[in-house]
């Protein structure tokens, strides 16, 4: 995953992202603030399903919620 900066983004940062994700409006200037790729690969995710997306430090699984909400693993 690349960051708006067009460097990697770490695990950690990604589950910043994902948190902002789940508990932001999209208007708001955090969500503003994550990658576009990630917001169009979340907004994929069907619930129930899972999907994978790479960092700098390794692989993180992402998964949709019953609840509409996404859990990185």
């Amino acid at each position: 995953m690349i960051g708006n900066d067009g460097k990697p983004v770490s695990k950690e940062a990604l589950r910043q992202h994902i948190a902002a994700y789940n508990g932001q409006s999209r208007g708001s200037k955090e969500f503003a603030a994550i990658p576009r790729a990630l917001v169009t690969i979340l907004d994929g995710l069907k619930p129930g399903k899972t999907g994978y997306v790479k960092c700098l430090d390794g692989q993180v699984q992402l998964s949709r919620r019953k609840d509409n909400s996404v859990s990185a693993g």
